[in-house]
């Protein structure tokens, strides 16, 4: 079970995905927009990064610095697309993913979406639970899989991060700077006050 500590980063991790998964715009690739460091691999932007482990807790907050999300893989082509990347960069390598049962045992939630996770890879024998503490998804690249697996959240692993929504106009130029600030404003209050009213419980314990 988390601590008090851990149950906090968790929600703001949460709050703080729901509203960028919520008020971003969708990609127009036909803007020159700059992407750096993320490279598009398929149909998303990936930023891999390959002298950084941090454990499951820290790697979304280093993502979301990059206003972006731990990976999230969601279809056959989104893996074997990665797993083409990854291979001539790494001989093994194990990455956190979105993915976590924090909230409920044996059922996998995206942090980035808040919803069930959706497309399942398991390695052997997986998930397994092991001791009752393994309560994040990491991706295993070994050999030639790649596979995921349930681990403890406090391992140091590598991090990826993408942006399956990389930039939106606002940053382009195209769009007026006031009109972009008033659609960004709105989203987000209204939001915060969705999610104010769904936690508020939440924030008035009695011993």
């Amino acid at each position: 079970m988390m601590d008090q500590a851990q149950y906090v980063s968790f929600l703001l991790l949460l709050v703080n995905s729901l509203l960028y998964a919520t008020c971003s715009t969708s990609v127009q690739e036909d803007i020159d927009m700059d992407l750096h460091p993320f490279i598009k691999v398929g149909s998303k932007y990936y930023l891999v990064t390959q002298d950084i482990k941090m454990n499951w807790f820290g790697a979304a907050h280093f993502c979301r610095s990059y206003d972006s999300d731990l990976l999230t893989i969601e279809s056959v082509a989104e893996k074997d697309a990665l797993f083409s990347h990854l291979k001539p960069m790494f001989g093994s390598l194990r990455a956190w993913t979105s993915s976590n049962d924090l909230t409920t045992e044996g059922t996998y939630m995206s942090l980035n979406s808040g919803r069930p996770m959706i497309y399942k890879f398991w390695g052997k024998n997986e998930p397994n639970n092991v001791e009752d503490v393994e309560d994040c998804i990491e991706v295993i690249l070994f050999s030639d899989s790649l596979t995921m697996n349930d681990n403890k959240c406090s391992l140091n692993m590598h991090v990826i991060c993408e942006k399956q929504l990389p930039l939106n106009t606002c940053n382009s130029g195209i769009k007026s700077e006031s009109n972009c600030e008033k659609v960004t404003g709105n989203c987000a209050l209204k939001k915060l006050k969705q999610l104010y009213l769904q936690t508020a419980n939440i924030f008035n314990c009695r011993e």
